[in-house]
């Protein structure tokens, strides 16, 4: 019996813990940008500079006001699932499980992403303010991403770790910048966020009043906000040449001390906290310009993942005769361990004639999460990104720019039976050391469009 409890309590300390992974990175503030696969810390004339590079804010030379929204349908699709070291027909995965170290194909699960539709609106303000001196504010949300899997764990086992996560960051980010001579710029900006996350997973429960193999599942639902958190992002734009200019841009850590309640199939029955750092980012990059109709760019982003090594959510308040209360358990943990990442990212523009520019990007993102502590919160892997995009000049005033992006999971992600996490969701009675094999592939579709008016 005491070895029934501390499996189920290993169980539940993973199964309700809060996503926080590689790709909750953003897709792209501002069309224009995006369109160029992010490589925009050279360019950066636009007034969501406050976030790619706060100095080319000094481009602006009249108030200019810009507003959008990004698209995002994510698809992934999680393949092959199958668990080796539990009795065949084990009821506890709500599938055929297979024979103890039988890794055979049969009764192989497969389930696909159904997450809602991803909105993300921008909204950015410039104006110069002297000769040398120019401000600029953008709200927007430099992280985000939802996920979300079949709830049923006859149809998905892998409920068991999590069927449904979300993560965003929201800020509003004022910022100054000053041109030092007609080459160089600096820029400063302070970013004020609120952060939500959450995730949702169904908990095998065993009951031995019921037989060896007894029992139920049980919804377990975590919500947790950071109502106030705070960084800042600065910036230096170079001109060497009057065809290339040089941009680099840090963007600080972010403390952000999160609270927030536990839920056991609906009923509130702990509270919770995290204190969880949202990573810094360095991105450089520079802008080729041989032709008065021709951009080139190319920029690296550094991010720093690896502050995400163990996670740990303490509990109070827990309520009598909840599950944490029943089997003694006072914390949610579990291992991270991601790794910092190097983006490469490319993007070019043409300029056709005074009403239409062609814009097109690509970029690879690596993920930070290795297959020790891989888990279905967020089925990273690493990405390669395609977009393109078209301005619309109308009149002298208005610009209406577009984009079109294609993310694909640059080959089929697989682990077999190295996830720590995944593993500790299937520890419970009647399973003796299990391992999760299972494959993952996918892709997201994004569009965006953004109004650009100026003054």
């Amino acid at each position: 019996m005491k070895k029934k409890l501390f499996c189920l309590a290993a169980a539940l300390t993973f199964g309700a813990g809060v996503a926080h992974a590689g790709c909750v990175d953003t897709f792209g503030i501002g069309a224009k940008a995006a369109a160029m696969g992010g490589a925009y810390s050279a360019y950066a004339d636009d007034p969501f500079a406050v976030y790619y590079n706060p100095a080319g804010l000094t481009q602006i030379d009249r108030p200019t006001l810009a507003a959008g929204v990004h698209l995002i349908d994510p698809s992934i699709k999680l393949k092959n699932i199958y668990v080796e070291g539990a009795a065949a027909n084990h009821p506890l995965a709500g599938f055929d499980l297979q024979a103890p170290n039988t890794p055979t194909f049969d009764n192989q699960a497969s389930v696909s992403d159904d997450a809602p539709l991803l909105i993300a609106p921008h909204l950015g303000f410039a104006m110069p303010i002297t000769d040398r001196i120019a401000f600029g504010v953008g709200v927007y949300a430099p992280f985000g991403l939802e996920v979300e899997f079949p709830k049923d764990p006859a149809v998905n086992p892998l409920a068991r770790s999590s069927y449904h996560s979300y993560y965003n960051r929201k800020v509003i980010n004022p910022t100054v910048a000053y041109k030092v001579n007609e080459r160089l710029s600096l820029g400063f900006g302070v970013s004020v966020g609120m952060s939500e996350s959450g995730a949702e997973v169904m908990r095998w429960v065993p009951n031995p009043a019921l037989g060896p193999n007894g029992g139920s599942y049980q919804h377990i639902k975590v919500e947790l906000k950071d109502d106030v958190n705070y960084s800042f992002n600065l910036g230096v734009m170079y001109r060497p040449t009057d065809t290339v200019t040089l941009g680099l841009t840090y963007r600080s850590e972010t403390d952000a001390d999160f609270e927030g309640d536990v839920f056991e199939n609906g009923r509130k029955v702990a509270k919770t906290t995290l204190d969880y750092n949202h990573p810094q980012q360095v991105q450089a990059g520079v802008r080729y310009t041989p032709h008065d109709r021709v951009s080139l760019q190319m920029d690296m982003v550094w991010t720093e993942w690896s502050i995400n090594q163990h996670q740990v959510e303490p509990l109070t308040h827990i309520a009598a005769g909840s599950l944490f209360d029943t089997y003694g358990i006072n914390e949610i943990s579990s291992q991270r361990r991601w790794e910092n990442t190097r983006q490469l990212r490319f993007g070019g523009e043409f300029i056709v004639n005074d009403l239409l520019t062609l814009r097109a990007g690509y970029f690879y993102d690596p993920s930070p999460i290795p297959d020790r502590t891989l888990d279905t919160m967020w089925p990273d892997a690493d990405k390669k990104t395609y977009s393109f995009g078209a301005g619309f000049n109308i009149g002298q005033n208005m610009t209406i720019d577009t984009i079109l992006q294609y993310t694909a999971i640059e080959q089929t992600r697989q682990v077999g039976g190295e996830s720590v996490n995944l593993n500790k969701a299937f520890e419970v009675a009647g399973l003796n050391d299990p391992r999760v094999h299972a494959r993952a592939d996918g892709h997201l579709l994004g569009a965006g469009i953004t109004f650009t008016y100026r003054f």
